[in-house]
C-alpha cells in the first residue's frame, strides 16, 4: 500500500487545475493524479474546434507537460481506473490491485458521451466526441468530400458540424430542436447560425429525430423518422454526457436526482475528506440561490483550481458566475450567468453588424448575457451585473440603449 497526502481522480481540466491550486497553498505535500485515459491531463474544447480541424496539436490540447508535474511532487498514474474510495479508511483502490491511502481526496471525474440506443449505433464510423481518441478517428474519417451526419443541435453538434464543414465535409446535422441552439439562443440568433451553416453547404434537418443508422459493418445512412435516409460516411452522436459518479454513489456521497455530487461552498462532498469539482459538481450559487451545475470549460478550470486550494486548507467560496464560449465558424461568442431558464430577451447592438447582446431575463430577474463582438470595456461590467439581480423593468430599457455605458448600470 502506498500513500499521498492528496488524491485526485481524474485527468481532464479540473484535476490539472486542482494541483496548481493545492501548489498555491501546500507547496510540499504530494499529489497523485489517477486518470483512466492514457494521456496527461487535458482539456477539452479543442477536440471540437482547432484540433478536429488539424490546426492545433495535442500541446494546445494537454494542460501540462511531464515537466510540470515531475518539478512539482506530482505522481501521475494513466490508463488506471478508480474502482473503490474506502471512506473509513481514506483508501482509493485500482483495478491494477493497488490501493492508495489519501488525507484529502478530489473527485473530478466528468462524463462519458451518451450514445443513443439506436439501431446500428455500434457500427463503425459512428462516433461520439468526448476524447482525444474521438477526435483523431473523426478526423481521419473526415476527409474532404465524405459525408457526414451529425446528430444534435446543441454546443457540441454545431461545432462538431461547422469544423468539419470547414473541412470540405458534406455535412447534414440533424436535431429536435426548431433551430441550432435553441436552449439557450433567441429565434434571431439562431436563424443567423442557421444561415451560416447554409453559407457554408451544410444541411440542417431541424424537430426530426434520427430512427436508426443503416450498414453492413459500416454506417452508411442515417435514417430519419420522416422517412428520409441521409446517405453518409460517418456519423457523430453530440447528444449530452452522461456522468461519471457511480464510484461517488457506491461510497454513499451525497448525489442530486440527476447523479451529480452534492458539494458545499467550497466545494466539498458530504465526507469532510472528499471534494469534488467540474461536471459532476453541484454547488450551490450565491448569485441563483440554488444549485447549479454547469458542463463548461470555465466551470472546470475555476472549480479545479479551487477545490484544490481548499483541499490545502485555504478555506474559500466558491462564488464565480458561470462562464462559456463558443466558436462557430466566424462566429464567436461568450456566456455569462445561467441560461437554463430564461423568456424573455434584450437586444444590445446589431447582430447584422456582428456586434450585439442579449440579456436573458428569467421571472423579471436578470440571469445572463451572451455576447458576440462587443467592446472589450462592457466585458468586465457583464460579469458583474448578472449577479447583481438587476430586473426587466429597471433595466431593460438602459440595457438595449448603446448611448449608456453599462457601467453606469453598476
Amino acid at each position: 500500500m502506498a500513500d499521498a497526502r492528496f488524491i485526485i481522480i481524474g485527468g481532464g481540466l479540473a484535476a490539472a487545475r486542482a494541483c496548481e491550486g493545492i501548489r498555491e497553498v501546500d507547496p510540499e505535500g504530494n499529489i497523485l493524479i489517477l486518470t483512466q485515459e492514457d494521456h496527461l491531463p487535458y482539456q477539452r474544447p479543442p477536440l471540437s474546434k482547432g484540433y478536429l480541424a488539424g490546426r492545433q496539436n495535442l500541446d494546445r490540447v494537454i494542460v501540462h507537460d511531464d515537466a510540470y508535474y515531475g518539478e512539482r511532487n506530482i505522481r501521475v498514474r494513466t490508463g488506471v481506473t478508480a474502482e473503490r474510495i474506502s471512506r473509513r479508511g481514506r483508501k482509493v483502490a485500482l483495478n491494477t490491485g493497488e490501493t492508495f491511502e489519501y488525507e484529502e481526496l478530489l473527485l473530478a471525474t466528468g462524463g462519458r458521451a451518451w450514445r443513443l440506443p439506436l439501431s446500428g449505433a455500434d457500427l463503425a464510423g459512428v462516433f461520439t466526441l468526448r476524447t482525444i481518441e474521438d477526435a483523431d478517428a473523426i478526423r481521419a474519417a473526415a476527409r474532404s468530400g465524405a459525408r457526414a451526419v451529425v446528430i444534435g443541435g446543441s454546443f457540441i453538434g454545431c461545432e462538431v458540424a461547422a469544423t468539419l464543414a470547414q473541412r470540405g465535409v458534406q455535412v447534414t446535422m440533424c436535431f429536435l430542436e426548431e433551430y441550432p441552439l435553441q436552449a439557450v439562443a433567441p429565434p434571431e440568433l439562431g436563424a443567423h447560425i442557421a444561415r451560416l451553416f447554409d453559407a457554408h453547404g451544410a444541411r440542417l434537418v431541424a424537430a426530426t429525430r434520427p430512427e436508426r443508422i443503416e450498414g453492413e459493418g459500416h454506417v452508411r445512412a442515417v435514417r430519419l423518422e420522416n422517412g428520409e435516409s441521409v446517405p453518409c460516411d460517418l456519423a457523430v452522436m453530440g447528444v449530452g454526457i452522461r456522468l461519471n459518479t457511480q464510484l461517488a454513489r457506491d461510497a454513499d456521497l451525497d448525489l442530486t436526482d440527476f447523479s451529480a455530487i452534492v458539494v458545499d461552498e467550497t466545494l466539498r462532498t458530504s465526507d469532510p475528506h472528499i471534494w469534488a469539482a467540474g461536471d459532476i459538481a453541484a454547488w450551490p450559487d450565491p448569485h441563483y440561490g440554488r444549485r447549479l451545475r454547469v458542463e463548461h470549460w470555465d466551470v472546470a478550470y475555476s472549480q479545479g483550481r479551487q477545490a484544490g486550494r481548499n483541499m490545502a486548507g485555504a478555506g474559500e467560496a466558491y462564488t464565480r458566475i458561470p462562464y462559456f464560449f463558443s466558436d462557430i465558424f466566424d462566429l464567436s461568442f461568450e456566456v455569462w450567468g445561467n441560461l437554463d431558464d430564461w423568456d424573455r430577451t434584450v437586444a444590445r447592438g446589431s447582430l447584422e453588424a456582428n456586434s450585439v447582446s442579449y440579456w436573458y431575463f428569467g421571472g423579471d430577474v436578470l440571469v445572463g448575457v451572451l455576447a458576440l463582438g462587443r467592446p472589450d470595456d462592457e466585458r468586465g461590467a457583464m460579469e458583474q451585473l448578472v449577479g447583481r439581480g438587476l430586473t426587466y423593468d429597471n433595466a431593460a430599457e438602459a440595457l438595449a440603449d448603446e448611448s449608456t455605458p453599462l457601467n453606469d448600470l453598476l
